[in-house]
């Protein structure tokens, strides 16, 4: 696996997964509560995390929806590697499913990477320290 990409293996693929992680799974949101982070951990002999980004069709057109979840994907691909360790250490397999609470193309109609880069890093920031087991699962 190469350190800072994304692969097949990577990324939840299956309707099941997903709805496993919707009714199971829970939330995060980030710092300026921008986006929110579903997650689900689970014990496995195959430890690792797979992500899916899912942006609501109201948020805005196909263009801009398809460019927010492409800078979601690229600031988790490279911010991901205290995560994966993490989970490793543990032996968890982390599912997480990205979605956007406020941003949308009428009030965001420019999205800056850095910006999402910040939110990206402080959910993936608690979904790691919950992995550690440093902070209780109830809380948010």
């Amino acid at each position: 696996m190469k350190l800072f990409s994304l692969s097949k293996d990577e990324r939840i693929k299956e309707k099941k997964n997903i709805q496993l992680l919707i009714q199971e799974g829970s939330s995060v949101f980030s710092s300026r509560n921008s986006l929110k982070a579903i997650y689900l951990i689970q014990d496995s002999d195959k430890p690792g995390v797979k992500i899916a980004v899912g942006i609501s069709k109201k948020a805005g057109k196909a263009v801009w929806r398809n460019k927010l979840k492409r800078l979601i994907r690229n600031a988790y691909r490279l911010n991901k590697i205290p995560l994966i360790k993490s989970a490793q250490q543990k032996n968890k397999s982390v599912l997480i499913l990205f979605t956007s609470l406020s941003y949308n193309e009428q009030n965001n109609k420019n999205l800056f990477y850095d910006e999402i880069v910040k939110e990206v890093k402080s959910l993936l920031e608690k979904i790691a320290k919950r992995i550690s087991g440093k902070i209780n699962t109830s809380q948010q």
